[in-house]
């Protein structure tokens, strides 16, 4: 039962009041260290778009929350630029998960056949003596 809270991620779900704005800790510190290449970006292109640069800062921010933070809706639950890198180190008869590399070869694959067929016991025609009788 205090396995959430006491556990390695008990943390992942808390929240702490930084400023006026209550967020987590790992979300501060995403944001916080995003904001050094927005005003990169922002001063880069401040002279070919005047004013509207300053889009740039949140437009990064939410860049970099989105990639660190969000996490996908279904399997592993894995981070977006985790679920990216393992999509773009994947080969031919390999993907990974989580990281590891797993490799798929031809020669493993096996077909699932159905060799039984449902019979009526009231219906004597369909049953068959052999294995041949039943994909007739």
């Amino acid at each position: 039962m205090l396995t959430d809270y006491t556990g390695r991620t008990s943390n992942q779900d808390r929240t702490t009041v930084i400023g006026t704005v209550e967020m987590r800790y790992r979300t501060f510190w995403v944001a916080g260290i995003a904001i050094l290449p927005a005003f990169l970006i922002m001063i880069i292109t401040l002279p070919f778009f005047g004013v509207w640069s300053t889009l740039a800062i949140p437009g990064t921010i939410g860049l970099a929350l989105l990639l660190i933070e969000r996490r996908s809706k279904d399997g592993l639950r894995l981070r977006t630029y985790q679920t990216i890198r393992d999509r773009n180190r994947s080969s031919l008869n390999e993907f990974r998960l989580c990281g590891e590399p797993i490799t798929v070869l031809g020669s493993d694959f096996a077909y699932v056949r159905q060799i039984a067929l449902p019979v009526d016991a009231a219906d004597e025609k369909t049953a068959a003596d052999d294995f041949e009788g039943f994909i007739k």
